[in-house]
């Protein structure tokens, strides 16, 4: 699915202007014109999953166009592209008109986080529908290739039809910034819109949640990840394939160790949530399963014991400035021997430096 905008222009496009007034690295990967129109393809280093596009078809209408599967922080970026571009365009911000109370809007007020949440779900809820025909969905706007999503990727990470938006939208954006997404020839392409275009009935899986596990933004946002039967049984299924020596990713690992901590389809087990984050740590995730093993030993778990030492130790081997507060913490508090105010205070300055809530709150009462 793509998510458009248009905009009437006054005068004509100039992409380098464009470019200029973002204020923020823009990468333009290809341009050309095709049936009259200039088109312009770029994407944010380091932010973008996909790309954008733009299209001026030179008679004064210029639509901007972003792929359904973009990542979070290319929504949040797109109502400042229309905006800037309305302002190259015509020297003013664009407005939208409300369907509902026929009110002008700017587009940060229209095209807001719940904006953005109603667009994944349509996008996921549209996914769900078309691998239920074909074994492929494709995406609109790749950085490159033809890039597909298919379910036998997504089941090498314990995620299914039944599984939640966010669940399903965050492993496909995974999938994206790590390259892992498969490219299909031009003939699968063909082959699969043809089988799409007939005309079938569908009934959409629906996720059914048997537990959820709360978790924080960096912003201090509350978000819930819900698991589903089906997430949980084929989770447990890779555990046991990864004991027998099949390699499972790291990321794959930690969601094994969260079930067995947070008592998700299985009864809660600390030592079991410990043994799968440290084999998550040394499948390569070095981000959210050493920093869930220091929230394992920081809290305990039914019969496992709480250690702040051995919590210290974890937090020190994740990349998350979540660990970054926990370390600030564990120093101010000395964990692991004296209180060391001076090394608390440079790892909650790393925290907040990445904007996390607790470190920026703990800072002020410095």
């Amino acid at each position: 699915m793509q998510i458009s905008f248009q905009l009437n222009s006054s005068a004509p496009l100039r992409i380098k202007e464009l470019v200029r007034r973002l204020e923020v690295p823009v990468e333009v990967t290809l341009q050309g014109t095709y049936k009259g129109r200039n088109l312009y393809y770029f994407h944010r280093p380091e932010h973008s999953t996909t790309s954008f596009v733009i299209s001026d078809d030179q008679k004064g209408r210029v639509e901007v166009a972003m792929d359904g599967l973009s990542s979070y922080d290319d929504y949040k970026f797109f109502p400042y592209l229309i905006d800037t571009l309305g302002l190259c365009l015509n020297g003013t911000s664009p407005k939208l008109v409300s369907r509902e109370d026929g009110k002008s809007y700017t587009v940060y007020e229209r095209l807001s986080s719940q904006w953005i949440e109603d667009c994944i779900g349509e996008e996921i809820a549209s996914l769900k529908v078309v691998l239920s025909v074909i074994p492929r969905c494709y995406l609109e706007l790749p950085k490159e290739g033809i890039r597909y999503v298919s379910l036998e990727q997504l089941k090498q990470y314990g995620v299914n039809l039944h599984s939640s938006t966010s669940r399903i939208y965050g492993y496909i954006q995974y999938l994206l910034r790590k390259g892992l997404l498969s490219e299909a020839t031009k003939e699968e392409f063909m082959a699969d819109s043809l089988e799409y275009a007939m005309d079938v009935e569908i009934d959409v899986p629906q996720h059914v949640s048997i537990g959820r596990v709360k978790s924080w933004q960096v912003d201090g946002t509350e978000t819930w990840e819900s698991f589903s039967q089906e997430d949980v049984d084929m989770l447990l299924e890779l555990g046991k394939e990864y004991r027998e020596g099949m390699h499972v990713d790291g990321v794959v690992l930690n969601d094994i160790g969260t079930l067995y901590q947070e008592g998700v389809g299985v009864s809660p087990d600390g030592y079991e949530a410990e043994f799968w984050f440290k084999e998550a740590m040394r499948q390569g995730d070095l981000t959210y399963a050493s920093a869930n093993l220091g929230d394992l030993y920081r809290k305990g778990c039914g019969s496992f014991p709480v250690s702040l030492p051995q919590a210290f130790e974890a937090y020190r081997h994740s990349s998350d400035p979540y660990a970054f507060y926990r370390i600030g913490q564990g120093y101010e508090e000395g964990w692991t021997g004296t209180p060391n105010l001076r090394l608390a205070m440079f790892w909650y300055q790393k925290a907040a430096q990445a904007g996390h809530h607790l470190a920026l709150k703990r800072l002020e009462r410095k």
